[in-house]
């Protein structure tokens, strides 16, 4: 069904928030921008909802129209967001909503593909008149970060997200929402249900394991995409259209674990470092936030400068993708030196509080007693070498564009950190524009490494191209031309420092020529993250007029 209708009665609202879009400086990501955001929408009343998760029948597809979406517009795309969210769709676990998909498409006689690993490509024809374009294809992924806030109990094997309202936002219960890229596939499934929008042959492609190192778009087969013409759903600015980005590379350095039985008498005490901000490891990069396995680390290395303090295990992070908010260590301690540890522990906080005051003023580091029985403990020649490779390892901004203000060109994030009974591994993700210089950074990786010798090493995974802007793209110059139709403005044209599957699509079609739209999301791979509902029906009448743009 068309909204043009009831869009056309709302369009004082939406045209004063398409001129808020509008203003303001470069750079979707900025500090201003999202103060000025929260200025505005706070002027907006409050109402919290919530839904239960509920998984979707399985002869319910696209019938369910109650909920806690159900009021917004466009009404066909926030259908089918809610729909999506009920479904379990982590990394590596995307067969039901891949399902999901199929269903749809069959349901509407529409031809169908899923690949072994629930990779997902949908194809329907060119509407009248568009019969004989050339084909577009659409992408976007169905896989979501799966994180959930302290104290919160959340299967995300089994459950999907309970979404809920407030204000002009829509997010998780607890969790992360999962905009990132629910929004993705409701859009590419809102225009496959249409009949009444223009459009030329169309080509959606879902990919799986986007979020754990693009892992669908490496397996992809893009032999069966005939269009060399691409729009990607992964982009988080409406008031511009993103036309490049970087790649990345993720390192696991592996620091062999040598275990000691644990000493007897010593007092098992968790140190924890949490409450950071967080945030995308690649969108918010510039920000400076705090680290916090890097964090962990300079309290253990003070620790262990000063006390004969064990380790027995750390942890930390959620994702290759996100700036990690919580890391932990398990010690031991003898109970004489608890109190001065203690002191130890909140002397190098406050040290670290005052520095990152602006941008994580919720910053925690703490040392308490641990009910855990603890029978073996690292080395110490492991637990230094765990704190040496942390706390050498390149970590934040390395590099500016020299050729775009204000963007961040290369920079490596500590992500993850883990202990198992063979190593202590910590991975980091290298996203930079240009390759040599992300294949440096690796290599600065790779020579701290061979410094500390023991059977140390770096592997590698999830090398993935930049996609360089071209400003000679044809599709490009038509997505301005419709956003300057729709919103009698022009659209910052922005490239990225992030890393997204479209330089491997760049790689395995040459000439493709893309860009990437999509609505307002903040705080994406957090528990923060929401996604403001008032900017996708902005983003709904530029894709149309974009389709409608596509006729040769």
């Amino acid at each position: 069904m068309d909204e043009d209708n009831s869009l056309n009665e709302a369009r004082n609202s939406f045209d004063l928030l398409i001129l808020f879009l509008i203003v303001g400086n470069e750079g979707g990501r900025n500090a201003r921008r999202r103060r000025h955001w929260e200025e505005f929408m706070s002027a907006h009343q409050t109402a919290t909802t919530t839904v239960n998760d509920r998984r979707p029948d399985a002869h319910s597809v696209g019938a369910d129209k109650s909920g806690v979406l159900a009021d917004l517009k466009p009404d066909v795309f926030f259908r089918y967001f809610e729909e999506i969210s009920r479904i379990p769709r982590g990394s590596y676990n995307e067969k039901q909503v891949s399902d999901y998909i199929a269903k749809f498409a069959r349901d509407r006689g529409l031809e169908c593909y899923q690949d072994d690993i629930h990779n997902i490509l949908v194809k329907k024809p060119g509407t009248s008149g568009y019969e004989n374009a050339s084909p577009l294809i659409f992408h976007g992924h169905t896989d979501i970060v799966c994180e959930s806030d302290e104290g919160v109990e959340h299967d995300f094997a089994k459950q999907g997200i309970k979404l809920r309202i407030d204000g002009d936002f829509i997010h998780g219960t607890g969790t992360t929402l999962g905009a990132d890229n629910t929004v993705g596939v409701a859009l590419a499934l809102s225009v496959l249900d249409s009949t009444d929008i223009p459009h030329p042959p169309l080509e959606v492609v879902l990919t799986v394991q986007e979020e754990v190192g693009k892992g669908g778009a490496q397996h992809f087969d893009a032999s069966r995409l005939t269009g060399r013409r691409l729009i990607d759903f992964n982009w988080h600015d409406p008031k511009s259209l993103f036309a490049g980005c970087a790649g990345d590379i993720s390192a696991r350095f592996r620091i062999p674990v040598e275990w000691q039985k644990a000493p007897v008498g010593l007092t098992a005490m968790r140190l924890f470092v949490k409450g950071l901000s967080s945030g995308h490891s690649e969108f918010d990069i510039h920000l400076e936030r705090a680290n916090a396995i890097v964090l962990l680390a300079r309290v253990v290395g003070a620790l262990l400068d000063e006390l004969p303090v064990r380790l027995a295990s750390v942890r930390g992070g959620v994702n290759r993708y996100v700036i990690p908010g919580d890391a932990e260590a398990l010690l031991l301690v003898h109970q004489a030196d608890v109190d001065r540890a203690s002191e130890i522990v909140r002397n190098v906080a406050a040290d670290i509080k005052k520095e990152f005051f602006v941008s994580d003023p919720k910053l925690e580091v703490g040392l308490e007693p641990s009910d855990g029985l603890v029978e073996r403990i690292l080395s110490d020649v492991t637990a230094n070498s765990v704190v040496q490779a942390i706390t050498l390892t390149p970590n934040g901004v390395q590099s500016m564009s020299l050729t775009i203000a204000n963007l961040v060109e290369s920079s490596n994030t500590i992500a993850l950190l883990s202990t198992s009974d063979e190593e202590v591994e910590i991975l980091s993700t290298i996203p930079s524009a240009i390759s040599s210089r992300r294949y440096a950074i690796l290599k600065r990786i790779e020579r701290l490494a061979e410094l500390m010798g023991r059977g140390t090493k770096v592997t590698t995974f999830a090398d993935c191209p930049e996609w360089p802007y071209n400003k000679d793209s044809k599709l490009l110059a038509v997505a301005s031309r419709a956003f300057e139709d729709t919103f009698k403005a022009r659209p910052h044209v922005e490239v990225s420092h992030s890393s997204l599957e479209l330089g491997l699509f760049n790689k395995k079609i040459p000439g493709i020529d893309m860009i990437s739209i999509g609505p307002e999301a903040f705080d994406v791979h957090t528990t923060r993250e929401r996604l403001n509902h008032t900017t996708v029906e902005p983003i709904w009448r530029l894709l149309k007029e974009i389709l409608r743009n596509l006729r040769d």
